[in-house]
Order: C-alpha cells, then sequence, then structure tokens
C-alpha cells in the first residue's frame, strides 16, 4: 500500500497499520476508477460492521490529498472511508461537496440523495441539492426539495425568499409574491423579503407597489447598490425627478464613483440641465482613470448643442486618442476646412477602429472635389493591405470603377474582395447590384439568392427580389411574402413600401397598391420613381388626372435626361387623348 506523501504523525493513531490493511483495499491511484460511487455500487465491498477507525483513516487521507487540490485522489479516498463506514454522516456530507467542487454535479446529487432517503429530516443537505438541481435545470426537483424544507421548518424566511425567486424566474409572479409575504410574515424586519418583492412588482408592471417596497428596503438597509437599483428604476419609469434626486445624493456619499458620477450626467442631460451635467464632468475629469473618455462626452454635448469651437478645442488636447481625432474631423469637414480635415484623418493610424471611417470619409472629400483618381488610388492601397481591407471598403472601391465607366474593374475588385471574404453577404450584394446595372439581371438574381443563403433577414437583397420578380411580372406570391418579410425587418423604408405597392399593383390590387405607394411618398418625398410608379397605378385604375399630376412630379424630380423623356412620354399621352 502506498501512502500520501508525509502522512502527519496524527494519522497514526489506536490500531496498527496491519489492521488498515486487514479491512480496506488499498487505493491505487493509477487505476481506472468510477466518476462516483452510488448505491448501485456492489455491495460485497461494504463492511459487515462499520469500521470507525479505517473511516477516519481514510477519511484523513481524503482531507490531506483535498488541501494538495489532488481532488481524484480525495474522491477516492471519500469511498474509500464509506465502505469502511457507510453510514459516516461527516463523511457523506464532504463526499458531494467535494464533487461540486470538481465540476462533478450530477454525481454530487445522486450522493445527496442518497443521504437524504437515509435521513428524511436532512434540511441542509435538501437545500444543497435544491441548488444543484436548479444548476442542473430540474427545477421541478428543487421546488419539491425546497416544499419538503419549509415543511420541516416552516419559519425560516430563506427558503420561502429562495422558492420565491424560481417562480419568478418561471413567470409565475402570483406564487412567487405569496411566498415573498410568507416570508415577511416571519420576518417583519425582513429586507431582502422587500427586495425581493420590489424586484417582482417591477416585473409585473406595478411600479407603485415596486416604489413602496423600493422605499422601505432603502429605510431598512441603505446601500450604493440599492440605492443605484432604485436610481435606475425611476430613470426606467421616466421619473427623472426622483432619479436625479436619488443620483445626486448617491455622488455626493461617493464622489469618487465614476459610474455614479456618469449616470446623473446622464439624468441631468434627459431633463435639460446641460450645464449643471458638464459641471458633474468637469469634476469627473480630475478624478477619473481615464480623463479622455470625460472629455469625450463632454465634447459630444458641445456637438450636440452646435457649439462646434468649444468640442474643436477640447479635442484638439488629446489627438493621440483616435476617436478623438476622427471626431475633430467630422468637425473640420463640417466647417468646411477641408485640407484641416485631411491632415487630421491621417493622424488615425492603420489598425485603428476609426481607420476605415477615416478612409471612407477621405474618399467622400476627394469624390466632392471631383478628384476621383484620389480616392480610387487610396482604397486600391488599403484593399491591397490584408490588415486594413474590409467588404465595405471593397464595395466602395467597386461602385467608384462603376460610376468612372470602369465595368471590368468594378468585377475584379468585387472578385478579389470575395477571395478575401468568401462568404460575406455584402460582397454577393454589391455583386447583384453591379450585375444589375450592367443588364445582367438573371445573374443578379442568383447572387441576391446567394445573399438570401448567408443572411436570410437581408432586408435590401428581399427587397431586391421581391421587386425585380414584380416588374417582370413573376413569382408574385412569393415576391409579396419576400417584400413583407423585408418591411418587418425595416418598417420606415420608403423604397420598401413602394416595392410593396408595385406588387400590389401586379397582383390587381390597385386599392391596396396605392396606399402603399402613398405611405412610401410619406417617408421618400422626394423619390421620382415612386412618383413615378403612383402615375402608373392611377392610370391602370382610369384616374387620369391623379396620373397627371403624379407623372409631372416625377418628370420635375428626375435628374436623368432619359427617364426624364420616359416620363414626358407618359404625359403626353394622356393629353394627348
Amino acid at each position: 500500500m502506498t501512502l500520501p506523501v508525509r502522512i502527519p504523525a496524527f494519522l497514526l493513531f489506536t490500531a496498527s497499520l496491519l489492521i488498515f490493511l486487514q479491512c480496506c483495499a488499498p487505493i491505487n491511484s493509477t487505476s481506472s476508477q468510477p466518476e462516483e460511487m452510488t448505491a448501485e455500487s456492489d455491495d460485497s465491498f461494504i463492511a459487515e460492521t462499520p469500521d470507525h477507525s479505517c473511516s477516519y483513516f481514510y477519511f484523513l487521507w481524503a482531507k490531506h490529498a483535498e488541501n494538495r487540490n489532488e481532488f481524484s485522489e480525495a474522491q477516492q479516498a471519500y469511498e474509500k472511508a464509506l465502505i469502511c463506514d457507510p453510514h459516516s454522516a461527516y463523511v457523506l456530507r464532504k463526499l458531494p461537496l467535494l464533487l461540486i467542487k470538481m465540476g462533478k454535479y450530477q454525481g454530487a446529487a445522486k450522493w445527496l440523495r442518497e443521504i437524504i432517503a437515509g435521513n428524511p429530516d436532512d434540511i441542509n443537505n435538501r437545500i444543497l441539492l435544491a441548488q444543484l438541481d436548479v444548476r442542473n435545470n430540474e427545477i421541478e426537483e428543487a421546488i419539491q426539495l425546497y416544499r419538503e424544507v419549509i415543511e420541516l421548518k416552516p419559519d425560516d424566511e430563506t427558503t420561502y425568499l429562495r422558492l420565491g425567486v424560481i417562480y419568478s424566474r418561471q413567470l409565475r409572479y402570483i406564487e412567487a409574491e405569496q411566498l415573498f409575504k410568507e416570508a415577511l410574515s416571519r420576518n417583519k424586519d425582513s429586507f431582502y423579503c422587500r427586495l425581493y418583492l420590489a424586484r417582482l412588482k417591477t416585473k409585473t408592471g406595478d411600479r407603485k407597489s415596486a416604489e413602496k417596497w423600493y422605499r422601505e428596503a432603502l429605510q431598512l438597509t441603505w446601500s450604493t447598490e440599492l440605492a443605484v437599483e432604485v436610481a435606475e428604476f425611476y430613470s426606467s419609469a421616466n421619473e427623472h425627478d426622483s432619479a436625479e434626486t436619488l443620483y445626486r445624493t448617491l455622488f455626493s456619499k461617493n464622489p469618487d464613483n465614476e459610474q455614479i458620477g456618469l449616470a446623473l450626467v446622464q439624468t441631468l442631460l434627459i431633463r435639460k440641465k446641460e450645464q449643471e451635467a458638464l459641471q458633474v464632468l468637469q469634476n469627473l475629469q480630475q478624478i477619473s482613470e481615464d480623463p479622455e473618455r470625460i472629455i469625450l462626452i463632454i465634447c459630444r454635448i458641445h456637438l450636440r448643442d452646435n457649439e462646434l469651437d468649444k468640442a474643436a478645442e477640447l479635442l484638439q488636447t488629446i489627438l493621440d486618442n483616435n476617436e478623438a481625432a476622427y471626431m475633430l474631423a467630422v468637425i473640420y469637414y463640417e466647417q468646411k476646412k477641408r485640407e484641416k480635415t485631411v491632415q487630421t484623418l491621417k493622424l488615425i493610424p492603420s489598425g485603428s477602429p476609426y481607420f476605415q471611417d477615416s478612409i471612407s470619409l477621405q474618399v467622400r472629400i476627394f469624390m466632392e472635389d471631383k478628384e476621383e483618381e484620389k480616392a480610387i488610388s487610396l482604397l486600391e492601397k488599403v484593399a491591397a493591405d490584408k490588415v486594413d481591407s474590409s467588404p465595405a471598403l471593397y464595395a466602395l472601391l467597386a461602385s467608384l470603377y462603376m460610376e468612372q465607366k470602369q465595368k471590368a474593374n468594378s468585377y475584379k475588385t468585387l472578385d478579389r474582395a470575395l477571395e478575401t471574404f468568401p462568404d460575406n453577404p455584402e460582397l454577393y450584394f454589391e455583386y447583384g447590384l453591379l450585375l444589375e446595372q450592367d443588364h445582367k439581371q438573371a445573374q443578379a438574381i442568383e447572387s441576391m439568392e446567394r445573399v438570401l443563403e448567408l443572411e436570410p433577414d437581408h432586408a435590401e437583397a428581399l427587397n431586391y427580389l421581391g421587386y425585380t420578380w414584380a416588374n417582370n411580372n413573376i413569382n408574385l406570391e412569393k415576391a409579396l411574402e419576400y417584400i413583407q418579410r423585408a418591411i418587418s425587418l425595416k418598417p420606415d423604408n420608403g423604397y420598401i413600401l413602394d416595392s410593396l405597392g408595385w406588387v400590389y399593383f401586379r397582383m390587381g390590387k390597385l386599392d391596396k397598391a396605392v396606399a402603399e405607394i402613398l405611405a412610401a411618398l410619406q417617408l421618400e418625398p422626394n423619390d421620382p420613381h415612386i412618383y413615378e410608379h403612383l402615375g402608373d397605378i392611377y392610370l391602370e385604375d382610369g384616374k387620369k388626372a391623379e396620373a397627371l399630376k403624379a407623372y409631372q412630379q416625377a418628370e420635375k424630380l428626375f435628374g436623368n435626361i432619359a427617364k426624364k423623356k420616359r416620363v414626358a412620354k407618359k404625359i403626353d399621352s394622356i393629353k394627348g387623348e
């Protein structure tokens, strides 16, 4: 038999080692052992008469192994202790705790059930088993155990609270409230009863009762954590005056707590007390471990108030911060300071979270200044860098090539992009648009279908397919399904509503078609295509005056000469009748 290293002297007690060797099989650390012993273990291993000395020996061995974090060895030793004395209450208690420590929750639960079966009045092990059952998602078993504990110990408020929390998580709010109030009847001064009742009433929307219980809980036990929870409760209920009062109290007690200070700032901003919010932020800036973060918040307030110069002055002090540099560049852009904008954007290094935004803004400036070659050159340079390239920048480059009538380069760019990002739905969407512009509609449809394979809820691809089918007067039921899905994803998109109107038009449902087109115009009042669709629908419905008015508005808004001529022919056709 191999003993653990350095067996302490106190292990050598009463009987000799020979007795232990005779009555107990040795532990073999290298042999294969079951995860844990259960009631189904071979009865031949259980001693006919409990051997307390043997059990104690292995118990001490197990404790020594556990202290050395040798948990598997400890488990085996505890099990050997139970072979010597199957009814050792202390070992029976320790083994499940060890198994829990080892992450063997199911095994621990089995042992606890064995212990409880042998001791029907055992409360502590029932509570421990109930907690394990909750962790193992065996909720009904946990509920039954807590009910048994209540029968055994009806005056313990804690069990009522634990069971109430389980019911609350199951949305069984009436039963949960009954348990919380039952606990309160046993302890009139219970802080936790009031806290759980407050949370329960918040969940059920009874804000008046929730506030009452929160107030009583605060009166019993004031704590920063609870006060923050109550303040958040007031904020969620739009009771910002009460939230402000509580946050001010909290901040006066915790002047170094940045999170409380920022919560107060947010509440003050909601209440339009900007100067007071700025004063709190200036105080926070002095004590914050991240003062740049506070400066950025101050700048956002100035930007919201259109105080660009104040924001710019502050941002110039922290230009090493990439977010600050980007914000300052945007300010310069708004102020039409092109050169300063580009210079500031160049401060943002490759790899920064703001690098791609900085590239996009530079490209926008180049395009506005009619410097297309500079824009393309910049994007090509970034795309060549595997670290900074992205699907969005590739898509932007492809669209620029298309605008420059460099169709072949557009295809090459998207082909390169898909080599790097082969499963990116946005790239397939851009490819589809390119194919559509190139009058390759069948291939465009295939590309859009690939988008939906990768991202079934891609609203724009759903809209494209639905509208294209409707425009070709095919697959109308499926077109309707796709566009309704797109609207559910983006209900405020006027172009998708226009597509829905067009589908109804193709289906002959003219009243529905007009309603959807008019709704689309509410969202996109300057889109000539939608007005042209409205004219087509009115004309089909025999309402020539309304059609003429819609066509005239479309002709006025169209910038494309060919499209102007197309609508003009429709106008002339009506006038010539």
